[in-house]
């Protein structure tokens, strides 16, 4: 599902696939879900090594009902925007084992919806909040017919050179970056909004399935874990291994990598 979110934002998907540690026989499915490490490495990669521009705003603004399976169903066939928000956060374990988020009620007026991931710091988390909050915009509009835009937004990363990009996708220019936390602002009169798609009945019938389901389980983000689960996705991928080729998998620098290796004793072969 998380390879079909990401088509269509101008990579080479064979080759970018492989590079962030897709198997290809996941390509020629449109039922698998990729590791959350794949899919932050395709974010990155995409950005760094293939030049797609504003990559985390382009993948969550695509959004088509069913791409995520039940997931988006639970929210399509919810009574109002803030019921299908409250079904998105309940089982948003079915399409990631790292990322949350949660409606936080501000004042009568506004609501903040907060996003959380649990990354290192690092420009996947990013690209990741990025692709959260389009998403979320993306998807309230398509269900709304209407053209709900963020009263604010914050970010915890740095600003970009162009903010404009930012403006357009998440429609607001209140965009704070080096916040505290990284959280969309919206109007309360918006959750109250009915859905065209609404089906309570179908509602019900998803919500007993979803929680059936089983969840995605949080990954190791220890960086001797991180390595391994990098190696393991190649040696399924069959491709070549290297200090450069496994570097280039986890977005950084081989010196880089070489360097927690070099600390307990280890030495890894260009």
């Amino acid at each position: 599902m998380v390879l079909a979110r990401t088509a269509g934002t101008g990579y080479e998907a064979g080759r970018l696939a492989r590079e962030a540690g897709i198997p290809s026989w996941a390509m020629d499915s449109d039922d698998i879900t990729v590791a959350n490490d794949c899919f932050l490495r395709t974010l990155v990669l995409a950005e760094h090594h293939h030049g797609v521009p504003d990559v985390g705003l382009r993948v969550g603004a695509d959004f088509a009902p069913g791409q995520l399976g039940v997931y988006d169903y639970l929210f399509t066939t919810a009574r109002t925007l803030g019921e299908g928000y409250a079904a998105s956060g309940r089982y948003v374990d079915l399409i990631t084992g790292v990322g949350q988020y949660a409606v936080v009620a501000a004042t009568e007026r506004v609501v903040r919806v907060t996003f959380s991931l649990a990354e290192d710091e690092d420009r996947g988390r990013e690209l990741a909040i990025q692709t959260g909050m389009s998403d979320l915009l993306s998807r309230s509009r398509w269900a709304t017919g209407r053209p709900i835009g963020a009263v604010e937004v914050s970010l915890r990363q740095r600003a970009p050179r162009r903010s404009t990009t930012f403006s357009d996708f998440l429609g607001t220019t209140r965009i704070t970056y080096g916040a505290d936390t990284d959280s969309v602002t919206l109007r309360a009169a918006d959750l109250e909004l009915p859905l065209r798609t609404a089906d309570p009945a179908l509602a019900a019938i998803m919500e007993r399935h979803a929680a059936s389901l089983p969840r995605i389980q949080p990954r190791p983000t220890s960086w001797p874990d991180r390595v391994q689960q990098v190696l393991a996705a190649a040696v399924l991928a069959e491709d070549p291994l290297s200090l450069t080729s496994v570097a280039r998998r986890l977005a950084t620098s081989p010196r880089t990598l070489q360097q927690p290796a070099r600390r307990v004793g280890h030495h890894l072969a260009p």
